[in-house]
């Protein structure tokens, strides 16, 4: 009796295995810094991206007035090939800026950190999405250092669609508005 239960609990657990692997999750996480001075001014900006194991890594170096003086700075981040260099680039900027304000001046870091998963069989990010047309949380990125918002008391949030223009092959991102709505987040603004 115990070895048959065994059997059937160890062949429901490898059961869901399967449906696991194909799980897609997403890792926001949104930093903010409360320095006591400000970067007022940045100089000789230098980016390098190089791609390894599916996932882009970015590397700015730049020099940051703060004050009177100048100061060396480093910022690094990463993100899957399908994202946008420009973002995963501007991302590394943040940490360079932030890491050189706390490093000179002190500062006070709040970091948080939500992981947004579905489990859908081939997650892909969408493009051409129009007023009122619904969508999943992983087919958007969402706007960096934007938090979700309540609005006619439905959860909406910042997203950004990127696309490249095919007439002038330049990046192309697009906001978009997403609120919950009958449970589905759908499309309620883009500009």
């Amino acid at each position: 009796m115990f070895t048959r239960r065994f059997l059937q609990t160890t062949a429901a657990v490898i059961g869901l295995v399967p449906l696991l692997a194909v799980a897609e999750c997403y890792q926001e996480a949104v930093t903010t810094n409360n320095a006591r001075a400000e970067i007022k001014e940045v100089a000789d900006f230098q980016k390098y991206v190089k791609t390894q194991n599916n996932q882009q890594i970015c590397t700015v170096m730049f020099r940051a007035r703060i004050g009177n003086r100048w100061y060396d700075a480093r910022g690094e981040s990463q993100g899957p090939i399908t994202d946008s260099t420009d973002q995963v680039c501007a991302q590394a900027m943040q940490v360079g800026r932030s890491q050189i304000l706390e490093r000179v001046a002190g500062s006070a870091v709040q970091s948080t950190q939500t992981l947004y998963c579905n489990d859908f069989n081939t997650p892909q990010l969408r493009k051409g999405l129009k007023k009122f047309d619904t969508f999943r949380v992983s087919e958007l990125k969402p706007m960096p250092n934007t938090d979700p918002f309540e609005y006619k008391g439905s959860t909406c949030r910042h997203f950004l669609e990127s696309d490249v223009d095919p007439n002038t092959n330049n990046l192309v991102q697009w906001q978009i508005v997403g609120c919950v709505i009958r449970n589905e987040w759908t499309v309620i603004d883009k500009f």
